[in-house]
């Protein structure tokens, strides 16, 4: 039931008018049409009122959709620097146009990347945060807007998890996105076992939905 109710949310998002204006932790954003849309599924807050963040941080947000979590979290800690990632152009396009809007162009970067495709091997982050789609289901792949929800036989994900590493800098820190509601956390944990990993909740709220949102830290295994 939740996939369907889901995906009716998705597409009932894209017969909004674009550019459509809102506002985010008390800062303008616009959505393009083709992007996720934060104004849909609310729990974005939660990632930047509750992730370890603090001053002079370098970080990579892993399929960023619109851009505001990050652009929002920069302009609330002075970041260093952010690095926005999506494997849709139009997510793309539009953190783009919310970083102009900001004027943070000096400080926040948008690139298409497929994971880590894209990202520059040298460059090493305090923080790694991906909304991670963990739904193993067979889905339609010409909707790019349903990448963002369904990993099939968990390619992306397992590719994440063996890069990971070498993009950190040595106390750099994963983050994941999770709703134990939706996804049996066993199921998380057994994708990180295979490589001396765990994961543990490092957050864990209701949304508006009253469904559970956590956030993970990957964390080595101590068997």
């Amino acid at each position: 039931i939740y996939f369907q109710l889901a995906e009716n949310s998705v597409n009932t998002s894209q017969e909004w008018e674009f550019p459509k204006k809102f506002q985010f932790e008390w800062y303008d954003f616009i959505l393009l049409k083709n992007v996720f849309s934060p104004i849909v599924f609310k729990w974005s807050s939660i990632y930047v009122n509750h992730l370890p963040l603090q001053e002079h941080q370098k970080l990579l947000d892993m399929w960023c959709g619109s851009g505001i979590i990050w652009i929002s979290a920069l302009l609330k800690y002075n970041l260093d620097k952010v690095v926005c990632a999506d494997i849709n152009q139009f997510a793309v396009d539009n953190t783009i146009e919310n970083i102009k809007m900001h004027n943070i162009s000096d400080k926040v970067k948008a690139v298409q990347s497929d994971v880590f495709s894209n990202i520059n091997d040298n460059e090493k982050f305090d923080l790694i945060f991906w909304n991670a789609p963990y739904f193993d289901w067979d889905f339609d792949e010409n909707n790019i807007l349903y990448r963002s929800m369904y990993d099939k036989n968990y390619e992306h994900i397992k590719r994440f998890i063996l890069e990971w590493e070498k993009y950190l800098n040595e106390w750099g820190r994963i983050m994941l996105w999770f709703s134990s509601d939706r996804f049996p956390l066993e199921h998380a944990r057994k994708l990180v076992n295979e490589i001396w990993f765990d994961l543990k909740i490092f957050h864990q709220e209701a949304d508006i939905k009253w469904i559970k949102q956590e956030i993970l830290e990957v964390v080595k295994n101590s068997v």
